[in-house]
């Protein structure tokens, strides 16, 4: 029996290929993810490993803003008195003040910010060549005007000793001349990818932790003898709890996070797409091993009319799957290193840095990504398999194999899932069910689904007829559509996948449409400025939906402009008035506990006349005015106090003087101008607000208001229109994800129509001939087996998008967006190429077909 298996898996070696090669891609997926997180993670371990393989003991401040709540927090500076405490304790050998903060953004010669993607752009403190730094040409800065940067900014930017370079930190833009280009110790140019410009100590002190007199953090060796843990205990005791002390190898560990974290997004997408791939796989794998067991009936009965048992067919079947299996996963896990090894140089290349370690691949990683492929195979063939061994004796007598089976009990298992589902979103769309109404609505559109899937065969009798009518009327046409209906079960699995897929399409692009058009009259509905002054982003995320921190990043390196710029905009002709906003991310205290929270500070009245918040009490020393939405969500009340923790000055108690209507740019509590500078971690406005006179030449007044930000190439002057275009497009990203990993999957669409396609063909090898010797020609076999490969794609395609579109209109409905968008230039395009992956899946068959030689193939076997 196994030797009987084996040569019939030898003589269905391409058709089975097929198959696998949905498992290949899933497995590959898989196992790239988990070789490219390893090895990143280990790069950084090693990578800041050595960078603080001289420290001991690190002393930093403690951060006023829960990090885990806030996204990532400011760290306040270390005054310079702490820096003799700690040389005192015992056990200390050296303590010396460093200074070192993400903030300082180099402008390279094209005029913009030298962009990196990951790695932090650091201002340091010149020390010297000290630990791994050394000076690779060139001196280290003497003067306030000069810098020395790392080679991997100078490769970057092109900058040589004695040029010019333009740095953004907390201050405005200022001009500095370079000095001196470093490396370190191990022969890199850069550590992890990241820029560096080191300042004299004062003008880093100023400019990146803004005051003199400060480190970011005290660096401890210990005395012989002396352990780390133990001497960081005696620092700990010795300073009380008001700074964060670490030993070097905890400290390698935390700024290694940032790297790591990175990987992780890496690991999730690549984990994402493996799941889609595996899922749609199963449906490949399960029509191909149906349309192989169809075709076999004969010689699966004459097998049991021989002797062999129901497990010995069942057996057969699953070694087939097993050897699939085994062959695609091995297959994957190779390609799978391959793809991590060309994603290892892509992030070396963007980050300007090569990983000091080889590619690390996870052995155990790698077994379980084997054992999910083999299980994929398994499992999709074993329904088959158990319909193969049902195959009775007398089956070998009958001349057809192609059983057809009624859809009443398909039918009415379809009808159950499909009308709960229903009803579930439906309850989810229109009702209040409370935190139960996103879980009404996910069931529902699952349930959904799978009823649709069920669903499907009957729908395909319906359908079909009506697509075949459209796609043409010719005699060719008509028997392919026949074709493809003679079958349901069998076009039902086939197009599932693309069903599975458009549909998710059609969610995701009804969702994003909706979310976009939402976002972007958010942020221009009750706006009275006609210009908008802001760094890239920070409007659309300065209050945001859920009135969310104002930045995805620290703080600190937030684009901001001078203050200045309002004033000499209100004096440019045309306009009437310019008012400031300054952003950063606080905690709120309330009665439900503490939540992070955007804060602003400005002029309240004055901002109240460009953002329809209504009248509202300016607030001054140790008061705030707080909207309305958060009053209400937090238990709070005007005239009480709240616990408000800000990144400089940590928790205080401040009194409610007053409330606001929220709105897409103000949200959370509001404090005076002058609070800006002690609360705040970036003491300039990040947006400003520019009202026209009436009659005014916007163009003109947009051009001389631009040129005041000619020297901070962060910040641009947007209208109305360019800035609900920059708010909508905080979608675009996680869309254009999205569409990838579900572009990908759709090429497994393709491949299980391909499969259906070419075993077909093979099925109806007799029925062919016949119809080539009743005068059937060549080209008309062709147009007959793309005619029937393209309703089969139309129909997956139409269903798919069909109720893809209505789970996304629900969502989006439950998700309270303000209108409902269809993205039909994206479902037409989708719909299009549906078509094209028909036309592509119809080339090897019709091929085929065409090539059928009609006197062996009306021959009786």
């Amino acid at each position: 029996m196994l030797r009987a298996t084996l040569r019939g898996l030898l003589a269905r070696k391409l058709r089975l290929a097929l198959a696998g090669l949905a498992v290949v891609l899933g497995v590959m997926a898989v196992s790239a993810a988990m070789v490219t997180t390893t090895t990143v993670g280990a790069g950084f371990d090693s990578i800041f490993a050595t960078a603080t393989s001289g420290i001991d003991v690190s002393v930093t401040g403690r951060s006023d803003v829960d990090a885990e709540m806030g996204g990532k927090a400011f760290t306040p500076p270390v005054p310079s008195s702490v820096v003799p405490e700690v040389a005192a304790v015992d056990g200390v050998r050296s303590a010396v003040g460093t200074v070192s903060a993400d903030g300082a953004r180099p402008v390279g010669k094209d005029g913009k910010v030298i962009a990196v993607q990951g790695p932090p752009r650091s201002g340091v403190a010149w020390r010297g060549e000290t630990g791994m730094v050394r000076l690779w040409s060139g001196r280290g800065p003497k003067a306030d005007d000069e810098v020395a940067i790392n080679a991997g900014l100078a490769d970057r930017g092109q900058f040589h000793v004695g040029d010019s370079i333009d740095v953004l930190t907390l201050a405005p833009r200022q001009t500095f001349r370079i000095v001196g280009i470093y490396g370190f110790s191990n022969g890199r140019g850069t550590l992890g990818g990241d820029t560096q410009v080191a300042f004299v100590e004062p003008v880093a002190q100023k400019l990146m932790l803004g005051q003199v007199g400060t480190y970011s953090s005290v660096t401890v060796t210990a005395d012989p003898g002396v352990s780390r843990a133990e001497l960081k205990e005696r620092i700990a005791s010795a300073l009380g709890s008001g700074y964060t002390v670490r030993t070097g190898d905890e400290l390698a560990a935390s700024t290694a996070a940032a790297g790591k974290a990175f990987g992780d997004i890496v690991r999730m997408i690549l984990l994402g797409f493996s799941g889609l791939s595996l899922l749609v796989g199963i449906f490949l794998i399960l029509n191909t091993f149906s349309i192989l067991v169809a075709q076999r009936t004969g010689e699966l009965a004459l097998m049991a009319a021989l002797g062999a048992r129901r497990r010995q067919l069942v057996g057969a079947v699953l070694v087939e799957a097993s050897l699939v299996g085994v062959v695609a996963s091995a297959v994957g896990i190779g390609l799978g290193i391959g793809i991590s090894k060309l994603l290892t140089l892509v992030m070396e290349s963007q980050s300007g840095t090569a990983l000091p370690v080889g590619l690390m691949v996870p052995v155990w990683d790698m077994v379980w990504a084997f054992l999910i492929g083999v299980g994929v195979t398994l499992v999709a063939a074993l329904a088959p398999a158990v319909r193969a061994s049902r195959v009775p004796p007398v089956a070998a007598m009958v001349a057809s194999a192609a059983e057809q089976r009624s859809l009443t009990r398909i039918t009415l298992f379809g009808a159950v899932p499909a009308t709960v589902g229903v009803a579930g979103v439906l309850a989810a769309v229109l009702f209040d069910l409370g935190s139960f109404r996103w879980v009404a609505l996910a069931g529902g559109i699952v349930l959904g689904l799978l009823g649709l899937a069920l669903l499907t065969p009957i729908a395909s009798r319906t359908l079909l007829p009506v697509l075949g009518r459209v796609t043409g009327w010719s005699m060719p046409s008509k028997l392919g559509r026949r074709n493809a209906a003679r079958n349901p079960r069998r076009t039902a699995i086939t197009v599932a996948t693309l069903v599975v897929t458009l549909g998710l399409v059609g969610g995701v692009g009804v969702v994003a449409q909706s979310l976009r058009a939402d976002l972007s009259r958010s942020a221009t509905q009750g706006l009275g400025a006609d210009l908008v002054i802001s760094g890239d982003g920070v409007s659309a995320r300065a209050g945001g939906q859920g009135g969310g921190p104002p930045t995805a990043a620290d703080g600190r390196i937030m684009p901001t402009f001078s203050a200045s710029v309002l004033d000499r905009a209100g004096e440019v002709a045309g306009v009437s008035r310019a008012v400031g906003q300054y952003v950063d991310s606080v905690q709120l205290r309330g009665a439900h506990g503490t939540v992070p929270s955007s804060a602003a500070a400005g002029d309240v009245r004055a901002l109240a006349s460009v953002l329809d918040i209504g009248p509202v009490r300016a607030p001054g020393d140790g008061e705030v005015v707080v909207d309305t939405a958060t009053l209400s969500a937090q238990g709070l009340r005007v005239g009480g106090t709240v616990g408000i923790a800000t990144q400089r000055a940590g928790w205080r108690d401040y009194r409610i003087v007053g409330s606001y209507e929220p709105s897409y740019l103000l949200r959370g509590p509001v404090f005076a101008t002058s609070a800006a500078a002690s609360l705040f971690v970036t003491r300039s406005p990040a947006i400003g607000y520019v009202t026209l006179a009436a009659g005014a030449d916007a163009t003109a007044v947009t051009r001389s208001v631009a040129g005041l930000l000619a020297d901070n190439p962060e910040v641009s002057v947007q209208d109305q229109t360019q800035l609900g275009d920059d708010a909508a497009s905080q979608v675009d990203i996680a869309e254009t994800m999205l569409y990838v990993l579900l572009g990908l999957s759709v090429v497994i669409g393709i491949l299980g129509i391909v499969n259906t396609m070419a075993l077909s063909i093979l099925e109806r090898t007799r029925e062919l001939g016949l119809l080539r010797a009743i005068g059937l020609r060549r080209s008309h076999l062709v147009r007959m087996v793309v005619s029937e490969s393209l309703v089969m794609a139309v129909f997956g395609a139409l269903l798919g998008l069909l109720a893809g579109g209505a789970a996304g209109a629900a969502a989006a409905r439950v998700m309270g967006l303000s209108s409902l968008e269809i993205p039909w230039t994206s479902m037409a395009l989708f719909l299009g190429l549906a078509v094209v992956a028909g036309l592509l899946a119809a080339l090897m068959p019709s091929t085929r077909a065409a090539k059928v030689n009609v006197l062996s193939a009306i021959a009786y076997e």
